[in-house]
């Protein structure tokens, strides 16, 4: 009788051990299939670098911070992870992160870029996992940061960190105003204006001397076209008043009136040149001959610390009349193009930047742009520059002789 109930409570334990162990490979199982890789931070806070670089001066855009497991990387090279951080992306160094598997609940997660409102971070911003301050902290954003949000209410937005979604309050954020791009074409002084006095797209060495007199004094600065590119493919915030100074037609009196005038204000400015006029020596000023004052190479090497020299066609800069689209609109693409092509190859540097004579485009004339290696292109419609604007038709803010100062002032405010 003993033993045959040792030999029962032997049997027992045997299939109790048996189930126990199924039951511990079915729950490690699954474990392992709830499992997930992710990127994870081995120091209180790491920091995102706007390039894969660690050079001094290479901008901070936000940090990754202990405790969480960002889902969004890739291997970028030997040394550096990129991740999603706003709506463009960051970097990570490898030797201050790592991947592990983590059992805990897959976080929601969104895709690498939104498609919401242009905001600029006015400090260093805490990014928090919900809508609430006491809620875990993913991450946080560095002051002056360009990023996307999809606003939630009217005290917090959503963001991309990682890969995770994050909340950060809207008083940490302002509204981004976008960036007013000047248009200027002629300067000439009253008593020398003779023949162009009806004109719209003339004003005097003076008044533009007040306009950026005013404009230094207020704290604004110039920013180049390939700032300004980064900008619209949302891969730079710019900094609070930033703008972009342009000439169209390369008229001498650009360098008889604006070249001294912005050296004075240490501004910057883009004149968009129309190669098929461009002669090879330097011609003195003479007033009375607009059309035929152009630039001249030897100008524009002396005026390079100031002027970076842009595509306003070879010889498509014509119109039959005033009442005429330019001849950019009317001709076959081909004819278009190999304009376009050679006007870029004829500036002093081969430039990526355009604008449209007169202010005419159609389609054709876009894809021509676009085909002939353009990557901004601007037009003669009013408007500031926004992130995610079409490259090829951006607006500008044209300055005319009927403006005065007051008019000038509200190209810059705010509400515009």
């Amino acid at each position: 009788m003993n033993k045959r109930k040792l030999l029962y409570s032997l049997l027992f334990l045997f299939v109790f051990v048996t189930a126990f162990g199924i039951y511990a490979s079915f729950q490690k199982t699954i474990t392992r299939a709830d499992a997930y890789q992710a990127l994870v931070v081995q120091k209180e806070s790491v920091a995102i670098y706007e390039k894969a670089l660690h050079n001094k001066g290479t901008k901070v855009k936000g940090y990754l911070v202990k405790g969480n497991a960002y889902i969004n990387y890739v291997s970028f090279n030997t040394d550096w992870w990129r991740i999603p951080i706003g709506n463009s992306f960051g970097y990570v160094s490898k030797k201050e992160t790592k991947i592990e598997e983590t059992g805990a609940p897959r976080p929601e997660q969104v895709s690498s870029t939104f498609h919401g409102d242009a905001i600029l971070t006015e400090e260093k911003t805490p990014i928090y996992s919900s809508i609430s301050t006491s809620s875990k902290k993913i991450g946080q954003f560095d002051a002056h940061i360009q990023i996307e949000v999809i606003n939630q209410n009217e005290n917090w937005s959503k963001v991309n960190l990682g890969g995770l979604v994050g909340y950060v309050q809207k008083e940490d954020l302002q509204i981004d105003n976008g960036i007013p791009v000047l248009m200027y074409h002629n300067l000439f002084r009253e008593e020398e204006n003779h023949k162009f006095k009806d004109t719209f797209v003339t004003i005097t060495p003076e008044f533009f001397e007040s306009q950026m007199k005013w404009l230094r004094d207020n704290g604004y600065h110039t920013i180049s076209l390939e700032d300004l590119q980064k900008y619209v493919e949302k891969k730079k915030a710019l900094p609070d008043k930033s703008f972009v100074i342009t000439f169209d037609d390369g008229f001498v009196s650009t360098r008889q009136y604006a070249y001294p005038i912005l050296k004075k204000y240490s501004f910057k400015a883009e004149n968009f040149i129309i190669t098929s006029r461009t002669p090879d020596q330097s011609q003195p000023f003479v007033p009375d001959q607009l059309t035929t004052q152009a630039l001249s190479m030897q100008d524009m090497e002396k005026m390079k610390d100031v002027f970076s020299f842009g595509a306003h066609t070879h010889a498509l800069h014509n119109r039959k009349d005033a009442h005429t689209s330019g001849l950019l609109t009317q001709l076959p693409y081909d004819e278009v193009v190999a304009d376009l092509k050679l006007n870029r190859k004829e500036l002093p540097t081969p430039s990526s930047y355009f604008a449209y004579p007169y202010g005419n485009l159609n389609e054709t004339g876009i894809r021509a742009v676009r085909d002939a290696g353009f990557k901004l292109a601007f037009t003669t419609q009013e408007g500031r520059v926004f992130p995610g604007d079409n490259p090829l038709i951006l607006d500008r803010k044209g300055v005319y002789p009927n403006m005065d100062m007051e008019d000038f002032k509200n190209i810059f405010a705010t509400s515009n």
